[in-house]
């Protein structure tokens, strides 16, 4: 837990574990965190703090740095400022997760073409049909994603699982799966 001290209703320092510190000009040795009361420890300025996690899409916002308080009878809460990253960052970066998660699905699957290079051996069709299925989901990711104008658009592509667990929402990173082509 930590804790916030709070003079003339501003947070002045936050105090991320229990220390001997020096509070109106007195001593308080470190065990004043356990053993005074949540009351007495405000009295003299020092609240719990509440670490409010706000909604943090990291695919599409970054946190600032910057903190806000709000001091309460019993707490200070803080949350973390957060700013949306520029869209067209974004869409690169996904693009990018999507190329290298293609190519990796793919690859699993390679050693059936280096069978056939070596020795003549036919790539089964389900294999094949496999592969055609990464490489069409792959390219609908992307052109999905190249069709977003704003984080609102980037977040719809976003899947969500009913309750059954299957997707109502959007593509992005929805593969085929393997057991549907045999595999």
């Amino acid at each position: 837990m930590s804790w916030a001290e709070v003079k003339a209703n501003q947070v002045i320092r936050v105090i991320p574990s229990p220390k001997a510190m020096i509070i109106n000009g007195r001593q308080h040795p470190s065990n004043i965190f356990k053993a005074w009361s949540v009351d007495e420890l405000i009295n003299i300025g020092i609240y719990p703090l509440d670490d409010i996690t706000t909604n943090f899409d990291g695919k599409v916002e970054k946190e600032t740095g910057k903190v806000n308080y709000v001091i309460n009878s019993k707490s200070v809460s803080q949350t973390r400022n957060k700013v949306d990253i520029d869209i067209d960052v974004v869409k690169t970066n996904e693009i990018s997760i999507v190329k290298s998660t293609q190519h990796k699905i793919l690859n699993s699957t390679d050693w059936y073409y280096i069978r056939k290079t070596d020795k003549g051996t036919a790539i089964p069709t389900d294999v094949q049909n496999y592969r055609d299925a990464v490489r069409t989901t792959g390219d609908k990711m992307i052109d999905d994603i190249n069709s977003v104008a704003d984080k609102a658009g980037f977040q719809a592509l976003y899947p969500i699982k009913n309750k059954d667990g299957k997707n109502t929402g959007g593509t992005l990173g929805v593969w085929p799966d393997p057991k549907d082509y045999n595999l």
